[in-house]
């Protein structure tokens, strides 16, 4: 046992029972032993008056709740290699036509497809009915920017550089020289104005374009909806 000291003259102090109130015999102060529990308990103290006046001290950290947030950008990659798959089909359905029935089923299955391979990827996410209506209409703008871009720049070459789409002209006059015929025979007044509209370049241009929107907006519809219920599957079946 190592000896006592006097905290105030620093003399040696004569041993004495564990615990009990000592005089020093040279200078006469009291010399009072702590206890190992009283000391720690000081020392709790002595650690909150300083956390108390730095308020600026860095806090302790607390453990990372588990987040059950969208991780978009997982969402947006995943979207995006749905539109990568769809672009490469494009591209092969150039040169080998049967390749074209593939990318309709592709275009049908992609937005439930994403949702699934998103759903593996990030497990923690609560997957909603909502949460799968917007990545299913993500998926379904990554494939119609790709094919969209892909089949204009097909068209513009196939015009101006290889001239080969005679055929198609023929059938799109074909299909317009029917519908002139079907409204010629009619007596109503505005159909004959339709019919006479008919035979105006630019507004066969305008139907055309009109009728490309219009499947463009049913596709984007139906890629929400197909998004929507592959979210509303993966909300009812239990995750680990």
């Amino acid at each position: 046992m190592s000896p006592r000291i006097c905290s105030r003259c620093h003399a040696l102090l004569h041993r004495e029972d564990e615990g009990a109130l000592v005089y020093c015999w040279n200078c006469g102060a009291p010399q009072v032993q702590l206890s190992e529990e009283l000391r720690d308990q000081i020392d709790q103290q002595i650690t909150a008056q300083k956390a108390a006046s730095n308020p600026l001290a860095e806090p302790t950290p607390q453990p990372i709740a588990p987040s059950y947030a969208i991780v978009w950008r997982g969402a947006i990659q995943t979207a995006a290699l749905a539109g990568a798959i769809a672009a490469a089909l494009a591209l092969l359905s150039f040169a080998l036509p049967p390749v074209t029935l593939l990318s309709f089923f592709w275009f049908i299955s992609a937005p439930i497809i994403v949702m699934g391979v998103y759903s593996s990827r990030f497990r923690k996410t609560r997957i909603t009915t909502g949460f799968g209506a917007r990545l299913g209409l993500l998926t379904g703008l990554f494939i119609l920017i790709v094919t969209s871009t892909l089949n204009t720049i097909g068209l513009v070459l196939q015009r101006f550089v290889f001239h080969s789409t005679a055929e198609l002209d023929t059938q799109i006059e074909k299909l317009f020289a029917q519908v002139h015929t079907n409204f010629a025979t009619q007596s109503q007044q505005s159909i004959k104005i339709m019919s006479d509209m008919l035979a105006i370049p630019e507004f066969r241009a305008g139907i055309l374009l009109s009728s490309i929107f219009f499947g463009l907006v049913l596709y984007l519809a139906y890629s929400a909806t197909a998004g929507a219920f592959a979210g509303y599957l993966r909300s009812r079946s239990p995750r680990a």
